[in-house]
């Protein structure tokens, strides 16, 4: 203190030195919340991959298909003595160590594996089925479970990740039906929000044997050298590649996950490769499957996020299953910065009843009124009540309840209510009403509460590409790198359930079994 309130000199070593040690102590002092994952060391991250329940769940039920549909009489060669587990555990495990080389070079290793065994010992006592062999699965003992097991049953995989990943929303405190029947303030837990990104493809020159194609150099696919299309090596149709943003060709994904206000709490609820179209159509097409598919999704789901790229035919199918679209308006177009909503029948404080011409103005419907000057100036309502109902000729009805402000221009009008609905019967009414409109306007007082939610997916985009190998995906063909991005959702799943752990000291033996965090 005396230091600093002496004049302004330069400070000597002694006096640089207690500042150092006092800038020390206030770090160490200050609350801090540094990263989003708990700082788990590697061979921790795996023992909770390899005790994960629902992983083991997966592993058998793909064991009990394999001995359903081959016994072993029938089988030639040497007995496996590696489960199925052991694949998929590589699948996630891959996102910690950086690629399989450097996951399968980790299980090499005696004290590692031996210290897993232990460790899946212990979490399941009473299960002989969950233990780990005496030698770990190699690396192409890996590439022959995936070629032979786990792609042949990706659908099956993917559904099965969806699954766990409602599960373990509800588990941690989201996707709560009770809370989604709040429709005017929607909870956090309860919104999905939506993000698409671009990563490189795998780099490679191999040639491809007995078919007179190649790997291409820049996108890891078949390269017909006659016609110059590149296919799939997965499905063996044209590759749907985006252009990126140096102009090479590339890969999209979209990640659609929602999160709790605490460090490491977010659940991927599903994540899928697509193509050139419209990502927004993409994202409402992953949501509308999840609410039909999922019965955790389909009574906790009330609103969605996405970005300005969410055009109405996307909230349109939205609020036809009930689910509030959040989004940006297009100040850019004049067709979707403004537009008429008609004349509204407005309710009065006194009970009577006055006709009014409404129109839609960044997101929020207003009425016109004119000053002394005779200028005309628009009064924004205010949102007072969200609701949905269901009639015969639509399952979800969604309507707004809007209040006149108490302003000197709005003049007899001011207090009175009307109702707009946000999905009328006819098609063509209900696009015409969400391109100007919103249910919650950016005008709202809740809607930076819950547009700020999608920032989180950029977030999680801006991490998955981080742990890409030189920023390219680990694998080439659509359906090796969507199995990839699965085995990242489950990486993310159980970074949830222990930040949970962590910050509620909830048992996880529901997840993973005896086994408990350090």
């Amino acid at each position: 203190a005396d230091v600093a309130a002496g004049p302004p000199r330069r400070a000597g070593a002694p006096e640089r030195a207690a500042s150092l040690v006092l800038d020390a102590a206030l770090e160490m002092a200050r609350p801090r919340c540094r990263g989003a994952e708990p700082r788990w060391s590697l061979i921790q991250r795996l023992e909770f991959i390899f005790c994960l329940a629902p992983l083991w769940e997966l592993s058998e039920q793909i064991e009990a298909d394999i001995a359903a549909r081959t016994g072993r009489a029938s089988r030639p060669g040497r007995k496996r003595h590696w489960p199925i587990m052991c694949a998929l555990a590589l699948e996630v495990a891959l996102w910690d160590s950086g690629s399989i080389r450097a996951a399968v070079r980790e299980l090499s290793d005696p004290a590692t594996w031996r210290r897993l065994r232990r460790a899946t010992q212990r979490a399941w006592p009473d299960r002989p089925d969950r233990q780990l062999p005496k030698r770990p699965i190699s690396r192409s003992q890996y590439h022959r479970a995936r070629r032979r097991h786990t792609l042949p049953r990706l659908a099956e995989i993917k559904a099965w990740a969806e699954n766990a990943s409602a599960q373990a929303a509800r588990w941690i405190g989201m996707l709560d039906p009770a809370d989604a029947r709040s429709v005017t303030r929607p909870q956090p837990g309860n919104v999905v929000a939506g993000d698409a990104t671009w990563f490189k493809p795998h780099n490679s020159l191999d040639l491809v044997p007995d078919s007179g194609l190649c790997l291409d150099a820049d996108s890891g696919l078949w390269l017909d050298p006659a016609t110059g299309l590149l296919f799939d090596p997965d499905t063996g149709e044209i590759a749907p590649l985006s252009p990126g943003p140096d102009g090479s060709a590339g890969r999209r994904c979209l990640i659609v996950s929602s999160r709790l206000p605490h460090p490491g709490e977010r659940i991927i609820h599903t994540i899928s490769l697509i193509g050139p179209g419209s990502d927004a159509t993409a994202y409402t097409d992953d949501i509308l499957r999840l609410r039909r598919h999922h019965p955790a999704h389909a009574h906790g789901i009330a609103a969605a996020v996405y970005d300005g790229a969410l055009h109405a035919h996307d909230m349109v199918r939205l609020l036809g299953e009930g689910i509030t679209p959040i989004a940006k308006v297009h100040r850019h177009n004049k067709q979707y910065a403004s537009a008429s909503l008609g004349e509204r029948k407005i309710t009065l404080p006194g009970g009577t009843r006055r006709r009014a011409v409404v129109t839609a103005i960044d997101g929020t419907p207003t009425i016109a009124a004119a000053d002394t000057a005779g200028e005309t100036w628009h009064i924004p309502l205010t949102r007072t009540r969200t609701r949905i109902r269901r009639n015969k000729r639509r399952p979800f009805a969604v309507t707004t309840c809007w209040r006149i402000p108490q302003h000197p221009l709005a003049g007899p009008l001011a207090g009175g209510t009307l109702t707009i609905p946000h999905n009328p019967a006819k098609p063509r009414k209900a696009i015409d009403a969400n391109r100007a409109l919103r249910v919650i306007p950016p005008s709202d007082a809740d809607y930076d509460r819950l547009y700020g939610l999608r920032e989180d997916v950029e977030s999680t985009n801006n991490h998955l590409k981080e742990r890409l190998r030189y920023g390219r995906s680990h694998t080439i063909g659509a359906h090796r790198q969507q199995l990839n991005l699965i085995g990242y959702q489950i990486h993310t799943l159980i970074t949830a359930l222990t930040s949970h752990h962590q910050r509620t000291a909830k048992p996880l033996t529901e997840w993973f079994g005896q086994h408990q965090p350090p």
